[in-house]
């Protein structure tokens, strides 16, 4: 355990007694003394979150690698990538267990949260867009198997945040059903559970399974279009917030169109002024 890590674990430590010992002098305060605790669990709240930073830095620039090359063609076929994640985040678990239950509880849970998002981040850029019903049987069956290991690995790891472990099923059952109606019902159970979720998200998810059809498409995110609309709803607390915290910088357009032929014939027209000109000249 570095310096950094073992200095942040004593200090974050110290914040439970304070709050405890915070609390039993607001029992003997007076009437000005409830703004006195907020403001004392405030910096207490500020401490953890720095503490918190400091101890997980390292293990996410360690995970940075590895998770950007999830969802790729070779992540298919190999699970090298995804093991290390699940190795790196085993071994930070174990430099843990100095802490205190309180932020150890914590901090589990904002590293389930954030693990979480960076696995389904690179699934909404579209990395890879399933181009056979096979294929699509294949990235499901992987998501479906992930998934299952990480619910695994924070359930060992006593996680109190088991609404996360829906996520990559969900996401998962737009890949594998057939149908639009049973579509724009898990689109429905999808939106009920994380209620940040929005129509970039869902037609990211769309572009991976090769959704051509405009007018499925529509049907679909429709579902999403009255959450949308009622904006002025408050946002989730960040420790519940997901799908916003991941951003779609574009959307895939699935064009019915080959775009290896397109290029083809972009070439074609612009040799052909050329072609022209020869002509032209050979003839004077």
């Amino acid at each position: 355990m570095d310096g950094a890590t073992g200095r942040a674990i004593a200090l974050v430590n110290c914040c439970p007694p304070f709050r405890a010992f915070v609390e039993r002098l607001v029992q003997f305060g007076h009437a000005e003394s409830e703004e006195l605790r907020r403001q004392a669990h405030a910096t207490l709240d500020k401490v953890a979150r720095l503490c918190n930073h400091v101890l997980t830095q390292r293990l996410f620039e360690d995970l940075k690698p590895y998770f950007h090359k999830l969802m790729k063609r070779k992540w298919l076929t190999s699970s090298e990538a995804f093991d290390n994640i699940v190795l790196l985040i085993t071994s930070f678990a174990q430099k843990l267990r100095p802490l205190r239950p309180e932020p150890y509880q914590v901090l589990v849970n904002e590293v389930h949260r954030r693990v979480l998002i960076e696995y389904v981040r690179p699934l909404l850029q579209a990395r890879l867009v399933c181009t056979s019903a096979k294929m699509r049987a294949r990235v499901a069956a992987r998501l479906g198997d992930e998934a299952r290991q990480l619910r695994e690995l924070f359930g060992r790891l006593d996680s109190a945040s088991p609404w996360l472990d829906s996520a990559v099923p969900r996401l998962r059952e737009l890949l594998v059903l057939e149908d639009t109606p049973s579509l724009q019902m898990e689109v429905a159970v999808l939106v009920r559970d994380f209620p940040d979720v929005r129509r970039k998200h869902v037609a990211a998810v769309l572009d991976v399974r090769g959704l051509r059809s405009q007018a499925a498409r529509q049907e679909i995110l429709a579902v999403v279009k009255d959450l949308e609309q009622g904006e002025g709803e408050p946002a989730p607390p960040r420790e519940r917030a997901f799908f916003s915290e991941i951003a779609v910088t574009r959307e895939v357009r699935c064009l019915p169109f080959n775009l290896q032929r397109l290029a083809r014939l972009s070439r074609l027209r612009l040799r052909r002024p050329h072609l022209a000109e020869r002509r032209a000249q050979a003839r004077l």
